[in-house]
């Protein structure tokens, strides 16, 4: 069952804050626009500017990475949804704002400062501030600025959803009854894994250095029976998971490349295991963690089902505010024009699901 993670909007708001990995990837390409670059307003909220900055800085921190990584007609494709996407989180972000300004709501340097040191705590090692900043397309001052916009709108989320009441245990108990496909446990492992990558590489003596240095790592990792494994990882895997020690997190069947997988699932707990060659690369892998397939019972579930329900009812409440925000709202094109608001507030709140999937081994 996915855990609850109620933030701005259950339904799809995503506060514009950076949420990339920074250090590890590289620049993304701006979202292809026949607008040329700059400051141009696209539209109004009330008096309240969208320019083509927003839209970009919301693209590079939420949308850019997976986008890239689409093959040329599939972005294509997709640039119009993505735009019109983009362009409703913004809308609907500014209304709130504004609402939250309105009401008075303020965020303390104090406040601003901690999360900042937050932000800064949870970087890869070695990685500052300006350059996480930076991987979003931003200067420091702006993610402060947005980080304080989301303090004040998280504090209108909380007075708006602050009378929604949590589900009765007679309802969570119906809910539990009447999905039980969403209470399976499928069989997963919790591995860690270091890749001696040989992707673009031709040359057999090149390839064969490669797989002499995952051979040597390995050797290292069976003298010390695994326990320098994150250390080794950090140093020398080439998969952006170095940054956590080579933990790849849980996974289920289907989640990983088929050689991956079949190591993985196969191994001991605790185990260094042999190489395993996939199309990245040599992998070595250690798994920390195993769980079989099971029917989750109600007792196990209670409180997280709980929670996610009281979720839901929040993000139903906030769509509701939100349509009526909407309705209220002048929004309006450069030149006076009003601008049918793309896309909407009313998404359904996600219900609870099964587990999220982990990425594809790299």
């Amino acid at each position: 069952m996915k855990k609850s993670q109620f933030s701005l909007l259950a339904a799809g708001l995503i506060l514009a804050a950076p949420a990339m990995t920074p250090a590890q990837d590289a620049a993304p390409r701006e979202l292809p626009s026949p607008v040329p670059p700059g400051q141009k307003v696209l539209l109004t909220v009330d008096g309240t500017p969208i320019t083509e900055g927003d839209v970009r800085d919301l693209f590079v921190a939420r949308f850019a990475r997976q986008f890239q990584q689409m093959p040329p007609e599939q972005q294509q494709m997709l640039q119009p949804q993505l735009e019109e996407r983009i362009m409703s989180e913004l809308i609907s972000k500014t209304l709130l704002l504004n609402a939250a300004n309105k009401d008075g709501y303020k965020a303390s340097t104090e406040d601003v400062d901690k999360s900042l040191k937050e932000i800064a705590a949870n970087l890869p090692e070695g990685a500052t501030i300006e350059q996480f900043a930076t991987s979003a397309g931003m200067t420091v001052d702006k993610v402060r600025q947005q980080i304080g916009d989301d303090m004040k709108i998280r504090q209108l989320i909380d007075k708006v959803t602050g009378e929604v009441a949590k589900p009765e245990d007679a309802e969570v108990k119906k809910y539990f009854d009447e999905h039980p496909d969403e209470f399976k446990q499928a069989e997963a492992v919790h591995a860690s894994h270091i890749l001696v990558s040989t992707q673009g590489i031709t040359d057999e003596a090149e390839l064969a250095k490669k797989k002499a240095a995952a051979e040597g790592l390995r050797a290292q990792l069976i003298e010390k029976k695994g326990e320098n494994f994150a250390d080794l990882a950090k140093a020398h895997s080439d998969c952006p998971s170095k940054a956590q020690g080579g933990d790849l997190g849980e996974f289920g069947r289907g989640q990983m490349v088929p050689e991956f997988e079949k190591a993985a699932f196969a191994q001991e707990i605790g185990a260094v295991g042999e190489m395993v060659q996939t199309q990245f690369g040599w992998h070595i892998i250690k798994v920390t963690e195993k769980k079989e397939a099971k029917q989750l019972a109600y007792a196990d579930v209670k409180t997280e089902l709980t929670e996610n329900i009281h979720d839901e009812r929040k993000g139903e409440k906030i769509q509701t505010y939100l349509q009526d925000l909407r309705g209220k709202a002048k929004i309006e094109q450069p030149g006076g024009a009003p601008a049918a608001a793309p896309g909407g507030a009313d998404a359904p709140a996600a219900a609870p699901k099964a587990p999220a999937e982990a990425p594809k081994a790299q």
